[in-house]
C-alpha cells in the first residue's frame, strides 16, 4: 500500500453577511465540521477551522461615541458595558483580516480549502484572487454556498441602511462586478471549485449563484434555502453529501498525486522475469532502454492499481491509443533492428503526448504512458514485439 503524504489539509469554513459561527449549526446543535469529522478518511486528511468577524445591518451601537458613553457609564458601580468598538468594513479588508488568519493560525498548512457561505464567498474569492505564493497555505479547493456572485437582492432591501457591505452585494455595483469580472477571465488559474445554489433562496437568485457559464458538473442545486443550505440536518442531506463528496476528490487527486510523483528505485535485477524485460533483453534492445522500460512498468502498475474506476476508464483508453501507435510505428519500422522499432515507437509516443495521448488526469504523464505499452508487452505473446524472430518458446525457455 502507498501512503501519499500525511500532511493534513485546513479547510475554514466562511460566513455571510450578519452571520457568525452559528450560521454552521443546525437544529440539533451539530456542527457542520463536526459532522465531516465522523467520516474516518476526512477526519484524517483534514484539519477544520471557522473564521469569524464581525457583520451587523446597522453598527451605530458599536460605534465610538457610544462606546465612549459605555466607558462613562461603566464608573458607575455593578455597571458593566462591553465598550469594544466594531464596525463593518469592506469585503476587501475583510478578506485582509482572512489573510491574516489563514498565515497565523494555518501556518503548519501547506494548502486550505475555503468553504464559504453568502458574503463569505465573495471574500474568499478575493482572498483567492489576492494570494501570492508562499504566503499562508495555497487554496486549493473553493466552495461556493449561496453566494451572491453578480449582487443580492436582498442587499437592494437595505439600501436605506447605508451599511457597506449591503452596497458592495448590490448587483451591479462596482465591487461585486469587479471581482466577478477577474474572477471570470482567470478561471483557468483558480482553484478547484464548485458552487452550491439553494432553490428556494430569496437572497440570491440562481443566475447570482454562479459567477460564469460554470460546467454542470462544478455546480448542484439543492433543496434549501439561503440560510438552512449550510446547516444540514443530516449526513443524508445533499449539502453535506456534496461538500463531502468535493473533499474526497480533494484527498484522491492528492493521493494519485503523491504516487504519481514516486521515484523508481529498483535495482538491476528488477522485473527480470517479467515477459516485457525477457522480450527486450532477447530483443538486445540494450541496458538504457530495458532500465527506462523497467521505469516506466513501474509507475503504470502503481497509478493502474490506487486509480478509482472512472480513472481505470481513462487509463485503458489510452493503453488502447498507445497500441495503435505502436502498432502504426512498428510496421513503418519492421525492416529495421529491434532496438532501431524500440526508438521509434518511443519517439512516436513522445510526439503525440499531448496530441493524441492527451489525457485530463493531470497525475497521469508520459512515464505512465510508456508504462501501459509494457503492461500490454507483459504477455506471452506478439501483441508487443520489438524482434519479429523472438518466440514464445524462447521466452519460455528464458522464464525457467
Amino acid at each position: 500500500m502507498i501512503e501519499p503524504n500525511c500532511k493534513k489539509i485546513g479547510v475554514v469554513f466562511i460566513h455571510g453577511f450578519t452571520g457568525n459561527t452559528d450560521t454552521w449549526i443546525n437544529s440539533r446543535g451539530e456542527r457542520f465540521s463536526e459532522m465531516l469529522l465522523t467520516e474516518d478518511q476526512i477526519n484524517k486528511e483534514f484539519q477544520f477551522f471557522e473564521f469569524d468577524y464581525y457583520t451587523q445591518v446597522i453598527d451605530v451601537f458599536k460605534s465610538a461615541a457610544v462606546q465612549n458613553l459605555k466607558k462613562l457609564l461603566n464608573k458607575i458601580p455593578f455597571v458593566s458595558f462591553d465598550t469594544k468598538i466594531q464596525k463593518n468594513k469592506p469585503i476587501r479588508y475583510l478578506s485582509n483580516l482572512l489573510n491574516t488568519y489563514l498565515r497565523t493560525e494555518l501556518d503548519d498548512f501547506d494548502e486550505v480549502i475555503l468553504v464559504a457561505h453568502s458574503m463569505g464567498g465573495l471574500i474568499a474569492k478575493d482572498h483567492i484572487l489576492n494570494y501570492v505564493p508562499g504566503e499562508g497555505p495555497k487554496p486549493i479547493g473553493y466552495i461556493s454556498m449561496a453566494v451572491p456572485h453578480k449582487g443580492s437582492i436582498g442587499a437592494l432591501l437595505l439600501a436605506p441602511t447605508a451599511n457597506t457591505n449591503a452596497k458592495e452585494m448590490q448587483p451591479l455595483s462596482e465591487y461585486s462586478d469587479g471581482i466577478n469580472s477577474e474572477w471570470t477571465e482567470r478561471k483557468d488559474e483558480l482553484p478547484k471549485c464548485v458552487y452550491l445554489i439553494a432553490t428556494y433562496d430569496e437572497c440570491v437568485p440562481e443566475v447570482s449563484s454562479l459567477p460564469y457559464r460554470v460546467k454542470t458538473s462544478d455546480k448542484f442545486t439543492l433543496n434549501h434555502d439561503h440560510t438552512s443550505i449550510c446547516k444540514p440536518e443530516s449526513k443524508k442531506d445533499l449539502s453535506f453529501k456534496r461538500v463531502k463528496k468535493f473533499l474526497e476528490e480533494i484527498s484522491y487527486e492528492k493521493t494519485m498525486t503523491s504516487v504519481a510523483s514516486l521515484e523508481y528505485s529498483g535495482d538491476e535485477n528488477n522485473f527480470n522475469k517479467e515477459i516485457f524485460v525477457i522480450k527486450l533483453i532477447l530483443s538486445e534492445i540494450g541496458e538504457m532502454g530495458v532500465a527506462d522500460a523497467k521505469a516506466s512498468f513501474f509507475h503504470a502498475e502503481i497509478i493502474s492499481k490506487a486509480a478509482r474506476r472512472d480513472d481505470k476508464e481513462h487509463l485503458a483508453d489510452l493503453q488502447i491509443k498507445v497500441l495503435s501507435l505502436y502498432r502504426q510505428a512498428y510496421n513503418s519500422n519492421r525492416t529495421k533492428p529491434a532496438d532501431e522499432i524500440f526508438n521509434a515507437v518511443h519517439k512516436e509516443l513522445r510526439d503525440q503526448d499531448e496530441k493524441l495521448l492527451a489525457c485530463g488526469v493531470k497525475y497521469i504523464n508520459f512515464m505512465h504512458k510508456g508504462g501501459l505499452l509494457h503492461q500490454l508487452a507483459n504477455k506471452n505473446d506478439r501483441t508487443i514485439i520489438w524482434d519479429k524472430d523472438i518466440t514464445d518458446d524462447s521466452i519460455r525457455d528464458m522464464m525457467s
